[in-house]
């Protein structure tokens, strides 16, 4: 598609209304006269992506001072349907739909520092790759399920540790339980007439603690799902409404069927609750039931122990030990079964969320792969003057950032140890390593102790791990441009010479719109006619260009379909002239803007008519 008309209303702009062309449109005048702000209003008005984060700061405070309380609407047309978008100052986003791709906007100052810059030189590439933004769309939701499946498991790692901490003391309570049963048995051998009421304690003892374990189970199980239940509730109470269809709208109600089905799944929700809560209190019952089992064997005991006092005043405290120390055995054994459950658990999250990583690690790989293309098509088609190459995980920034938050105030001498976390490890593998809290590993990998290393895994086990597990090394672009007989990157190169090798690299776009802002700055007039000029005309049958310029040589050599000369007064802008190359006013505008009059013209003509004839 591409641009058919702008209209501004309101701002510094009011009153912009003009019909560009498909080919070549070129905005001209003098210093103020609004060239850039059109092309920011463009931007903003379809969400043209930026080249950095700080040139899309200063282009939205660009457009938002132009527009004031205004709207511009930009039409867009591919010649059988039009589609209409519109923008005002405060909508904190684009109308634009996602389906249309937006035009490529590059002002004067972004075009200076694409070169320079590594995330610019990367977007650059990117905005050949097809699919990139289907595919960037994906990527949220696998995070989310990374994210998600990493906070499952730290959440059963907490609740092992808990468990693993009780379990220590099962050992001394074994041994202690085996100890008493011994002084048992050669009580009972001493006493032969209790040995009847011995054997009857001993077949309840078993019973009070399996219905100590069942009660104990139950009752983890009501309480979680009691919890839960109140969360699931608390978020039901919070759900979105659909808002009543406006009249402004000026169509039936168009959400009414999506009302129904929502108040029905509501409906469905409230019912699973009500379910839920059912389900909690029968588990009560189940858990009040054992306890009372629970009680009427402790009480059957109590009177067994009781006639054993009656006989042996001192059998009676070594039973009940021996009691006790079984009911806490047989929960700490319930609780070894948990453990293992758990660590089942965590297992089978992991394998979901290893597969999740895959898939995101794949995703990058083919984005790898597609830079690599799109950049061998386009050293192909610059050569020999410009090159480009992809360095694949060279781009270690991102993965240092989360390191240094992460480790920030820990006193681990944070930085240089991030350097050596980087050389070693993926971000996924300190990741799960952090996770495990295996200092020993870690220790070893990065030659630190192993107690710094287990401050390092703790600092890494929190929401800095689940970064890590989103978080890729990325690669880089390396432009260079053919400076004499060798090739030099554009960290090296002049301003202009940055843009010499910019500029060629975008216009290799030959199906979307693309709007310079002053692209011949820093630029010789040789290159501006010789490259640039005919880069614009070659691509004009197949997308739209939009160039705001003070140079003559990008509307006439580039044979411009459309030129609009703006002009202000000092509180506005706006449109003195726009037409076609050929008018005769837009000739005088030109003339007169450009060339710096009639006069100014013939005697450069002339001058170089007579170079010409002296060289001759």
């Amino acid at each position: 598609m591409w641009i058919e008309s702008i209209r501004i209303e309101g701002g510094t702009l009011d009153g912009f209304r003009q019909q560009l062309r498909p080919g070549l449109n070129v905005l001209i005048g003098g210093r103020g006269t609004g060239k850039s702000s059109v092309i920011e209003l463009i931007r903003f008005c379809l969400g043209a992506p930026s080249s950095s984060d700080t040139i899309a700061k200063d282009a939205l405070e660009h457009a938002l001072g132009v527009l004031g309380d205004g709207k511009i609407t930009v039409t867009l047309t591919d010649g059988s349907e039009r589609l209409e978008v519109s923008r005002i100052a405060t909508d904190e986003n684009d109308n634009c739909p996602f389906e249309v791709m937006p035009p490529l906007v590059f002002s004067q100052k972004e075009v200076e520092q694409i070169g320079a810059r590594s995330q610019s030189r990367m977007r650059l590439v990117d905005a050949f790759v097809s699919g990139r933004g289907a595919a960037a769309a994906k990527q949220g939701p696998l995070h989310a399920r990374i994210k998600s499946a990493s906070s499952e498991i730290r959440s059963l790692l907490v609740e092992i540790d808990d468990i693993s901490e009780k379990l220590l003391a099962l050992p001394k309570l074994q041994a202690r339980l085996t100890e008493l049963q011994q002084q048992g048995a050669a009580q009972r051998a001493r006493s032969a007439e209790l040995d009847a009421l011995r054997r009857q304690l001993d077949q309840l003892t078993p019973l009070a603690s399996a219905a100590n374990v069942r009660a104990a189970s139950i009752e983890r199980s009501a309480v979680r799902l009691g919890d839960w239940t109140d969360e699931l509730e608390l978020i039901s109470n919070r759900r979105p409404a659909i808002e009543p269809w406006p009249v402004e709208a000026a169509t039936p109600d168009q959400l009414e069927p999506h009302r129904g089905r929502l108040a029905a799944v509501n409906q469905t929700l409230a019912t699973a609750i009500a379910e839920y809560r059912r389900i909690t209190s029968e588990l009560e019952a189940l858990r009040q039931a054992a306890q009372r089992e629970k009680a009427a064997v402790e009480a059957q005991g109590r009177e067994v122990r009781q006639k054993i006092e009656e006989q042996q005043k001192g059998a009676s405290i070594l039973d009940r030990q021996i009691a006790e120390l079984s009911q806490d055995i047989a929960a700490l054994n319930s609780l070894a079964a948990l453990k293992a459950e758990r660590i089942e658990r965590i297992n089978r999250v992991g394998q979901q969320r290893q597969a999740a990583l895959d898939e995101m690690h794949a995703q990058t790989q083919a984005l790898t792969q597609s830079r690599h293309e799109i950049a061998a098509k386009l050293t192909s088609a610059l050569a020999p003057a410009i090159r480009l190459t992809v360095k694949p995980l060279a781009d270690y920034r991102a993965y240092t950032s989360v390191l240094n938050g992460a480790l920030r105030g820990s006193g681990l001498r944070y930085r240089e140890l991030a350097d050596r976390i980087v050389e070693t490890f993926s971000p996924q593998e300190i990741a799960v390593l952090a996770e495990k809290a295996d200092a020993a590993a870690i220790g070893t990998a990065l030659e630190i102790s192993e107690e710094r290393a287990h401050r390092l895994a703790e600092a890494l086990r929190g929401d800095a791990g689940t970064d890590l597990l989103v978080t890729e090394v990325g690669d880089e672009v390396v432009i260079e441009l053919l400076d004499g007989t060798s090739f030099k990157t554009t960290d090296f190169l002049s301003m202009g010479q940055r843009c010499t090798a910019v500029l060629p690299i975008i216009l290799q776009h030959n199906e979307r719109i693309i709007v310079l802002d002053q692209p011949e700055d820093h630029l010789d007039n040789a290159f501006v006619v010789g490259t640039l000029v005919q880069a614009i005309r070659a691509r004009s049958g197949s997308a739209q260009t939009i160039v705001a310029t003070h140079n003559p040589n990008i509307p006439v050599l580039g044979d411009a379909d459309w030129v609009a000369h703006l002009e202000s007064d000092g509180d506005r802008c706006f449109v003195q002239v726009a037409g076609a190359l050929e008018d005769a006013e837009v000739v005088n505008s030109i003339t007169n803007i450009m060339e710096g009059g009639r006069e100014a013209f013939q005697r450069r003509a002339a001058f170089y008519a007579e170079s010409g004839a002296g060289g001759a």
